[in-house]
């Protein structure tokens, strides 16, 4: 199995792939699951980071409304 070509198992719908995972310093090679597309699945840390992000948009313009409207 090659990096960034995942491997379709249809009795599943799911396609295994590898791919590179950075830590800090630490690289390394970690499997992955992807759609029939070919689009992987986020890891529940990659969720919880991007949920924590949109939640800072939104009190970052939650901020500019209170502060122009009162």
């Amino acid at each position: 199995m090659q990096i960034g070509q995942p491997f379709f198992l249809p009795e599943i719908n799911l396609a295994i792939g590898r791919s590179q995972y950075i830590s800090g310093n630490i690289q390394r090679q970690v499997l992955y699951w992807y759609d029939q597309q070919g689009n992987r699945y986020q890891t529940p840390e990659e969720v919880e980071q991007q949920t924590r992000q949109q939640l800072e948009l939104v009190r970052q313009k939650l901020e500019c409304y209170r502060q122009q409207f009162g």
